[in-house]
């Protein structure tokens, strides 16, 4: 990237005043909606100079003196976005700054300027990249960027001019932020001026993400000054549906700069990134909400029960909730700080070895969270934990129903599409292995335990389907389920 380092972006004490930027919004439909007349109007706030190129798919006037760019590059309206990446490789030479966004994204001139410190202060190959909030009816933050698989990487704090950085692994913020430099890296790398696509994103996410995944870049995020980071997605539609609130993303930033700061281990559980190019859905989500069959598999009376692979706790507190005493082991060391929040014991564990950390016979349960898909060989580490257990004890596997109707449906399409979906469940290749109720029966007995029994969740019109045949096609319904099993 010798172009970036022969020219260097403003600092912060020069700001934006001497700069000429660019800025596109992609726009779709007849009308041009209430949203962007917000973001035309902070972009003319700037003192500097701002062109806004408005990207339509028909002909129209957006607000007078914005261009508008009209054709999509193919027949899928959601290809629209990518209208963008021709329009800056023509003008590459002409701004210093590039800035592409939907049209409900506002990007103030003070994100900007934090932007440009922030490129002044990282390292060659490091771009400063933005999260979204919303704004709920009490003005409270909510980080809508914060949902599903996506999630800090504790072992990627750095710091540079002062401020701490670390990856977020949702690279999508609806927008981005490129100087003249890094857009032409983009564009020589080869993965920028491509033709629309989709894949862990689907094609809206791609057109904002591609400088990130396919351009050579690695976007951070100033996590000490998160909220000069943070752009507001305006119509607020996700608040109480996904993220989490300002209050829970700080006590994950703080523990984030514990880790730096006072050399805290950083290791994670397991790893939980399939590598799956064509979806993301194979991940392990971080968010995941309380699980019904678990809580129906746990004993009766009171019982001390370890969970290993706890997210952000929901399951593990409502087993709390019944009267468990309840200790968990947590996927890292950052979204222990959302079980915690909720209630749950986090145990002080070496992630690394967790078996070690673990008192033999001290448990009466041990729920296997949703990991053993994602470690290499499931039955070593059920029998890791063995010893952890009472003489009675038992374990509760909680997996995912690949056997299920809908499952196998979804399955069959993707092999259909994409070549590369005949190798998801084989480990060696995606990272994941297949779970099946017999596979997961089968890890059990050579780990040496005795299956009592497996119990599915369904919901919606598949719970009815259940009551009215007494549970019978819960197999072929369950989207996940446990097996409840005793030591043999």
């Amino acid at each position: 990237m010798s172009d970036a380092q022969a020219r260097r972006p403003a600092t912060k004490a020069e700001g934006t005043a001497t700069m000429k930027i660019l800025v596109a919004i992609a726009n779709y439909g007849d009308t041009s909606g209430k949203f962007i007349h917000q973001l035309i109007d902070s972009y003319r706030s700037f003192s500097c100079e701002v062109d806004i190129v408005a990207l339509s798919n028909v002909e129209k006037e957006v607000a007078e003196g914005v261009e508008v760019r009209v054709g999509l590059p193919i027949s899928n309206p959601w290809s629209l976005p990518f209208s963008h990446r021709d329009l800056f490789a023509e003008r590459q030479d002409d701004y210093d700054l590039f800035i592409y966004s939907e049209d409900d994204t506002l990007i103030t001139e003070e994100h900007v300027d934090a932007f440009l410190e922030a490129q002044e202060a990282l390292p060659e190959g490091y771009i400063a990249g933005f999260v979204r909030h919303e704004i709920d009816q009490d003005k409270n933050l909510h980080y809508s960027t914060v949902h599903a698989s996506y999630h800090w990487e504790p072992d990627s704090v750095l710091e540079a001019g002062g401020e701490l950085y670390a990856h977020f692994t949702n690279e999508h913020s609806a927008a981005y932020v490129l100087t003249r430099a890094q857009l032409k890296a983009c564009i020589a790398s080869g993965g920028f001026l491509i033709p629309p696509h989709e894949g862990r994103y689907d094609m809206l996410c791609s057109a904002a993400t591609d400088p990130y995944t396919r351009c050579g870049f690695r976007k951070v995020v100033c996590i000490s000054r998160l909220l000069d980071f943070s752009l507001h997605h305006l119509p607020n539609k996700y608040v109480g549906k996904i993220g989490l609130p300002k209050s829970e993303i700080d006590l994950h930033l703080q523990k984030m700069e514990h880790i730096y700061h006072q050399g805290l281990p950083s290791a994670s559980l397991l790893n939980g990134h399939a590598r799956v190019e064509f979806t993301h859905r194979f991940d392990r989500s971080y968010f995941t909400p309380e699980v019904k069959s678990v809580l129906r598999a746990a004993p009766a009376s009171p019982a001390r029960v370890l969970s290993v692979g706890c997210d952000m706790g929901r399951t593990e507190a409502a087993l709390a909730s019944s009267g468990h005493s309840v200790k968990a082991i947590p996927l890292d060391p950052v979204i222990a700080e959302s079980a915690r929040l909720r209630g749950v014991e986090i145990l002080d564990a070496d992630l690394s070895n967790t078996a070690s950390s673990i008192e033999d016979a001290s448990y009466d349960v041990v729920l296997m969270n949703l990991c053993l898909p994602y470690v290499k060989d499931p039955v070593d580490f059920l029998k890791r934990f063995r010893p952890a257990l009472t003489e009675s004890g038992k374990v509760i596997v909680l997996f995912w129903n690949w056997s299920c109707l809908a499952e196998r449906k979804r399955l069959k399409a993707e092999r259909n599409q994409f070549p590369e979906a005949v190798n998801v469940g084989d480990f060696a290749k995606s990272n994941i292995h297949r779970t099946d109720p017999a596979i997961v029966r089968s890890w059990l007995k050579q780990a040496g335990f005795q299956v009592e029994r497996t119990a599915y969740d369904t919901a919606g019109k598949a719970a009815k389907l259940s009551k009215l045949t007494l549970g019978m096609v819960d197999p072929w319904l369950g989207l996940t389920g446990t097996i409840l099993a005793r030591l043999r």
